[in-house]
């Protein structure tokens, strides 16, 4: 897919759209009912735990961890460098969208049953102080998508169509579950992070001539 491409340019369309939508307000009742669902689901300590693991993973200092450790691998060492980037660019870019578009987080706070370390926290979607509590679009899945775009288009997997190019998603769709699972976003947040991590993603993969 090229930046110029019909279905590049289609998904800018889309995020522009749910960053509308989002801004007026519109998505509020289908957020709601969705959140209101993960909610319910839960109050299982095993859930909880393999919630929060898998929430941890996708983590910023985890991935930044990732992407030093294939910075330091010669065989890998361009990808690790582009997806580095990718991670300083979503989240700049982020961290000034979330107040433009004004999206609170969930007021409900998830209290997991899992006895956690009193030290630990779950990380939230933003660091910085005037976008912490806001939540369109989700960095974490942004973050965590682009990372699958950058992999696939590196090993070549999407290209090619195979069953391994299909399992790398399971992991950006586990982040978002995960989220949801945790109260940590709405579902459109998910979805508008997943379409604006692959936007950034593409682009940096042409521009910096990855494939």
């Amino acid at each position: 897919m090229e930046p110029k491409s019909k279905t590049f340019v289609l998904l800018i369309f889309i995020f522009i759209i749910l960053s509308f939508l989002v801004t007026v307000k519109a998505t509020n009742n289908i957020d709601n009912f969705i959140s209101n669902l993960f909610f319910q689901l839960g109050g299982d300590p095993n859930m909880d735990m393999f919630m929060i693991i898998v929430s941890s993973t996708g983590d910023l200092f985890t991935m930044v961890i990732v992407g030093m450790i294939l910075t330091i691998i010669k065989r890998t060492r361009k990808i690790g460098l582009i997806f580095l980037i990718s991670i300083i660019v979503i989240s700049i870019s982020i961290m000034y969208l979330k107040p433009l578009i004004n999206r609170t987080s969930p007021l409900e706070q998830y209290i997991p049953q899992y006895h956690i370390p009193d030290n630990y926290t779950i990380e939230t979607d933003s660091m910085t102080p005037f976008s912490r509590d806001l939540s369109f679009p989700s960095n974490h899945v942004a973050r965590d998508t682009a990372f699958i775009i950058i992999i696939g288009y590196w090993f070549r997997f999407f290209k090619n169509n195979t069953w391994i190019g299909t399992l790398l998603w399971i992991f950006p769709v586990l982040i978002g579950l995960s989220r949801l699972y945790l109260l940590q976003n709405y579902f459109i947040d998910i979805l508008g992070g997943a379409v604006y991590g692959i936007i950034i993603a593409i682009f940096l993969v042409k521009v910096l001539k990855l494939n």
